[in-house]
This record gives structure tokens, C-alpha cells and sequence, in this order.
């Protein structure tokens, strides 16, 4: 009965074996410079791949493991207090309420810090009356501040921003991998008269300067 190798240790043997034709250790007389160029720009290809995709990874689970904590320091950071509505926005008052307006424009003030009191332009989605309470969210400092992100919104965030990472780092790997392919190419065009020379004996078995007997 047949034994067989173990799996791991073939697959083991084939990846040393093509480790080893890629730093330009592998056998035969056709082995040329360019071969190995090629296949050390095939084996960095699948690193930079691989890289791209642990480095996208890494981000978003940085990210999602930080977005309870990021989450958490929104909330303390901001709050939620109630301005009140002064008075609407003439519509030839500012060419942003003329040009870019979807709602009413108001001016609306609020009062946070304590005794820190401010009026600022505020779009509501409709109409509004001098007097009314507007629910808003503002920072320490009293500055207008959208409302704080929900964890599943940071968590989102995240794994947005590691496949933008993994997507940019990929890119780059293949633009890279085709402009090298592209110089081995010309450089393969440019030495292939010498590199046959070279190479011609060996494949025919003939040696140079001997006629052919055959």
C-alpha cells in the first residue's frame, strides 16, 4: 500500500520550492535574470495583495473597536439643550438663504455655557414662528454641533474607512505590479537577441561553434 506524504508538508515543499525560484535559486540553464525578475514580481504581487488586505482589516477593526469609546466621548462632549426661534431670514438677506436654501432660514439663540448667550442662522425643514423652542445639540463651548453618532453608526464608519483603506492600498500594489511588468516587458524585447544567444546551445545541445550533424 501506497504511503503518502503528509498535505502540510507537500504544500510546505512546493511553497519552499517556489520561494526558492523567485530569489533566483532555482535550477537550469534557462533560468535567466528576467525568469527571475518575473517571478519575484509575481511573489510581490501577492504579498502587496495580502499586505492590502491585513492593512484594510487592521483599520476597520481598529475602528470598530474603538467606536463604543468614540460613541461615549460624543455624548459627554455634546449637548442637548433648546434654542429659541427670533425671527425669520429675509430671502435677499444672504446669498445662501437666495441660492442654496431647501428650508427656512431663521435666526434662533440660545444660552449655553451658562450666561454664554449666542445667535447664529439655523435651516429648519419648514416654517417657523418667533418664540418657538428648536431641540439642538452644541459642544462645550457652546458652538452648534450636529447630533453625536450611535456606536452602529461608528461602527459603519469603520469598516467604510478599511475598505477605502484596503481598496487605495490595493490599487496602488497593482498599478505598481503593472508598471513593473510593463519595464520587464521592454527589457525583455531589448536583451532577448543577447539572452538567446546564450541560452540557444544549451536548448539544442549543441555546443557553440560545432556545426549541426543532425
Amino acid at each position: 500500500m501506497a504511503v503518502w506524504p503528509d498535505s502540510r508538508a507537500a504544500v510546505g515543499f512546493s511553497m519552499r520550492v517556489a520561494l526558492r525560484g523567485s530569489l533566483g535559486r532555482g535550477p537550469g540553464p534557462l533560468w535567466r535574470k528576467l525568469d527571475r525578475s518575473r517571478s519575484r514580481a509575481q511573489l510581490l504581487l501577492v504579498l502587496g495583495l495580502l499586505g492590502a488586505v491585513l492593512f484594510g482589516c487592521g483599520v476597520a477593526g481598529h475602528g470598530v473597536g474603538t467606536a463604543g469609546v468614540q460613541a461615549r466621548a460624543e455624548a459627554v462632549r455634546l449637548h442637548r439643550i433648546d434654542a429659541s426661534v427670533v425671527g425669520a431670514i429675509r430671502p435677499d438677506a444672504t446669498a445662501v438663504a437666495t441660492r442654496y436654501r431647501t428650508g427656512e432660514l431663521v435666526w434662533v439663540s440660545w444660552t449655553y455655557p451658562a450666561g454664554h448667550a449666542v445667535v447664529a442662522r439655523f435651516e429648519l425643514p419648514g416654517p417657523a414662528a418667533a418664540g418657538d423652542a428648536l431641540p439642538i445639540w452644541v459642544t462645550d463651548d457652546g458652538a452648534i454641533a450636529d447630533a453625536p453618532r450611535g456606536t452602529g453608526a461608528m461602527v459603519l464608519l469603520a469598516l467604510g474607512t478599511g475598505a477605502a483603506a484596503w481598496s487605495a492600498l490595493t490599487a496602488a500594489v497593482l498599478t505598481i505590479h503593472l508598471l513593473h511588468r510593463r519595464l520587464l516587458r521592454h527589457r525583455t524585447d531589448r536583451f532577448w537577441a543577447t539572452g538567446w544567444e546564450a541560452v540557444e546551445p544549451h536548448w539544442s545541445g549543441r555546443l557553440r561553434g560545432r556545426p549541426d550533424r543532425s
